[in-house]
């Protein structure tokens, strides 16, 4: 499975534009994909993201300006940002990293320890 890092969608204002809001407001019964994400996207300066065989995103970790994580998914209540398109692996801009550097990422905000030999 490869994995990238890249820094697509790092451009979320931190205030909606109203328009945004109103939408929001219209469509208050219809469910949020990614309800602890979405406050958050504009924390993000770049993004981790696992693919699968078929070059479909799988995991993704959103970093925030200090290389820590802000958001990891997909998991209970959020969907996953990149999950949530229809974008392949070769839809993507971006530099090759390790398994061990998203792992070490991914445990690092689930609070958990990275299994040994992996990570770094």
């Amino acid at each position: 499975m490869p994995f990238l890092r890249t820094t697509l969608a790092t451009d979320w204002p931190e205030k909606m534009p109203w328009q945004i809001h109103l939408i929001k407001v219209v469509l208050f019964f219809v469910p949020i994909a990614n309800p602890d994400l979405d406050p958050k996207l504009h924390l993000v300066k770049e993004w981790f993201v696992e693919f699968d065989e078929d070059g479909h995103p799988g995991r993704e970790i959103a970093l925030g300006i200090d290389g820590q994580p802000v958001y990891a998914g997909p998991d209970d209540r959020n969907y996953g940002f990149w999950l949530d398109t229809d974008m392949t692996f070769s839809n993507f801009e971006g530099d090759a990293i390790s398994a061990e550097q998203f792992d070490k990422k991914w445990a690092e905000y689930f609070g958990v320890e990275t299994p040994v030999g992996t990570a770094s």
